[in-house]
């Protein structure tokens, strides 16, 4: 299920479940892997480059030919990226190259991933991800780099555990 924005805005749910509904669409594979855009723009970079994603999402279709790939985002890479990159960002949004969290998204953009993970999985076999973060119950795919090209390890994808190893605790004030 769709995760919305605070009630009263109920425009912005309805394109937010139109715009997953999109992406999934397009995902009716047996294996489906979400890249997510600002890992793959900024892995071992200073700063995000739309170059190295395109790079990264050939080298993926060309290494896996028969899993779906899906580009997500939170829109806010767009700043992020040089300027003479943006406009071509603008152009895969447009196209629907990438697919961007909604403004005003509950749980911001980790829950957007997670819904739409959620909803991949009507339809798909395997779900996988590329990504920075660990979403709770979905295999994360290891991105390394060789020889000039991005290497996905789908076999190898992993669950991550999500609960912190070592919680922090607030200790109460000490009176003395």
């Amino acid at each position: 299920m769709l995760t919305g924005p605070p009630s009263g805005v109920s425009g912005r749910v309805n394109a937010e479940a139109s715009i997953a509904s999109a992406t999934v669409r397009a995902l009716m594979a047996g294996t489906v892997v979400l890249l997510d855009a600002d890992t793959v723009a900024g892995w071992r970079r200073v700063a995000p480059s739309l170059g190295q994603l395109h790079h990264a999402i050939a080298d993926l279709r060309s290494q896996h030919p028969d899993v779906t790939v899906a580009v997500v985002a939170d829109a806010s890479i767009k700043w992020a990226l040089p300027a003479d990159e943006q406009p071509a960002f603008e152009q895969d949004i447009v196209t629907r190259a990438v697919v961007c969290a909604p403004a005003g998204t509950r749980d911001g953009t980790y829950g957007w991933m997670l819904a739409v993970v959620e909803r991949a999985r009507r339809d798909a076999e395997r779900v996988l991800v590329v990504t920075d973060r660990a979403l709770g119950g979905v295999p994360v795919v290891r991105l390394t780099h060789a020889e000039g090209h991005f290497r996905f390890d789908l076999d190898g994808a992993t669950v991550r555990d999500v609960t912190p190893s070592n919680p922090h605790r607030r200790r109460g004030r000490h009176r003395s």
